[in-house]
């Protein structure tokens, strides 16, 4: 079964790491910015296996449980509802941090994905949540995986364009890091424009970077004000 939701990471020139859900609700605190706490951010045993090949799974569309509707009424009803689902997701996230891949939240119920087999374990903590749930076994990698891989595109990115301000986000469903350059929005001029050749030729140098399974696409929107 395919999720209704999009999970993104995101890392800015500026190094500021974090997450948003690009077309829905991702479950706060599944995954780990780079002003988390510690202790709050799952690591891998010994055992870690490393990741051999990504599998991407059918990219879901956006959700629609606001559907304009902003009010605090609506807001409880919904953390109340979803509240046990983002719960049993994240105990998974904490405790299977060599198996669990990612989670996310639909309209209907709660979507969870393993690099492997999903332990029965694990299962069972998400079966408790009593709510179907889409079940994304054999994906290839886990969450510890992602940032790592982030960081590297991120470290050639910047040594490609500068001071140029830019975006990578790794796409969990499609397996592939989505960067977006803002050329001109830089505020000196150690920074470098790249044409579509360009662009292509740092795509090919990032490829052998990345893990298996992945792939790179890199996109310049030139006029992008960037500030926070």
């Amino acid at each position: 079964m395919a999720g209704m939701t999009r999970i993104r990471l995101m890392i800015t020139a500026a190094v500021v790491l974090g997450v948003v859900g690009a077309a829905g609700a991702a479950v706060p605190s599944l995954l780990a910015s780079a002003e988390a706490d510690p202790a709050d951010v799952p690591v891998p045993g010994s055992s870690a296996a490393p990741v051999i090949s990504a599998t991407p799974v059918p990219e879901p569309p956006p959700r629609d449980a606001w559907a304009g509707d902003y009010s605090v009424e609506h807001e409880m009803e919904i953390g109340e509802r979803e509240g046990p689902w983002g719960s049993a997701v994240d105990a998974v996230r904490t405790t299977f941090p060599d198996d669990y891949a990612y989670g996310y939240i639909t309209d209907e119920g709660f979507g969870i994905s393993f690099m492997g087999t999903a332990p029965p374990e694990a299962l069972a903590i998400v079966d408790a949540a009593g709510r179907p749930y889409d079940l994304h076994e054999n994906v290839g990698f886990t969450e510890v995986n992602i940032q790592p891989q982030l960081e590297r595109v991120s470290a050639i990115i910047k040594d490609a364009v500068g001071k140029q301000s830019f975006m990578a986000a790794a796409n969990v469903f499609t397996v592939t890091l989505e960067v977006e350059l803002y050329p001109g929005s830089e505020a000196g001029t150690d920074s470098t424009s790249l044409d579509a050749a360009a662009i292509k030729r740092l795509e090919d140098r990032i490829r052998p970077e990345l893990y298996p399974g992945f792939d790179i696409e890199i996109t310049s929107i030139p006029g992008v004000e960037v500030g926070w």
